[in-house]
């Protein structure tokens, strides 16, 4: 299994002020591609504790892929090209093409009258400052390059992408194509069915998915709301394996034997 670690870096994120939905959105993708999850961390904009974080995640051999948000802009607060500098440690320079990406940008703002200069001031060059032996990426949307580097010591990606959504995902479906190549390469693949059950009550549906864990070797979890909302419960089944269809077809079993599970309880019920 390919395993993934993501770091959310901003202060705004630890008070409440935004909504963590880039990891929400990086956590689905990247599950449906056939990578495993592992870990979210959220972290302040602190230079104490974003290096030490990244060096431990980096260090621990766990993840095959670090994909960082955050802290790519040109004020004072954006600093994880320098964080990640620190934890690999390596120097920063100005890249030549990342300083090329973000001279373009404000070319083009420029001539769109969106900004009153295009001088590449040196909050506007800082974003092209990376770590030695980084390589930038393009950022479609915005002015600030992502990053890459590839870790060889512990045969790790590791990715930096802008804090704002808009352009974190535009840069995401960019690498989304050499990200894939790491689980193609295991021959990887995942599958997850949502349905929704008769029952009302999490407390008697219980029993009926340890029953399906047993049997099967996958992931299942139930949805419910709460006591005053008489819905029906919502269940998610899902499993990564060798391919997709491998992992479709011990999904669908499990919804089978669930479903299978559920019609002799109604019927026990209701003999009763």
């Amino acid at each position: 299994m390919e395993t993934v670690c993501l770091i959310s870096i901003g202060n705004e994120l630890l008070t409440g002020n935004t909504i963590n939905t880039n990891a929400t959105f990086l956590a689905k993708n990247l599950t449906n591609l056939g990578f495993i999850v592992k870990k979210i961390l959220t972290i302040p904009d602190d230079p104490k504790i974003v290096p030490e974080e990244i060096l431990q995640t980096i260090s621990s051999g766990k993840y095959r892929l670090i994909l960082i948000t955050g802290g790519l802009g040109p004020t004072w607060d954006d600093s994880t090209s320098i964080f990640l500098a620190e934890a690999l440690n390596v120097g920063t320079e100005v890249d030549p093409e990342a300083l090329s990406i973000v001279k373009q940008r404000y070319k083009d703002l420029f001539e769109k009258q969106l900004v009153d200069s295009a001088e590449i001031t040196s909050a506007r060059r800082k974003m092209a400052i990376l770590p030695v032996g980084a390589v930038p990426v393009d950022n479609p949307v915005g002015t600030a390059p992502g990053i890459f580097f590839d870790h060889k010591k512990t045969k790790t990606w590791i990715f930096c992408l802008p804090g704002v959504p808009s352009e974190m995902k535009e840069m995401y479906w960019l690498i989304e194509s050499e990200i894939q190549i790491l689980v193609e390469q295991k021959e990887m693949g995942y599958f997850e069915t949502e349905f929704t059950t008769s029952f009302t009550d999490e407390s008697l549906l219980a029993p009926l998915l340890i029953q399906v864990r047993q049997k099967f070797d996958v992931w299942i979890k139930s949805l419910p709301k709460s006591y005053q909302e008489k819905e029906n419960i919502q269940i998610i089944i899902s499993k990564s394996a060798t391919s997709k269809e491998a992992s479709e077809l011990e999904v669908n079993a499990a919804k089978a034997y669930l479903n299978q599970l559920i019609n002799t309880s109604q019927k026990n019920v209701s003999s009763d």
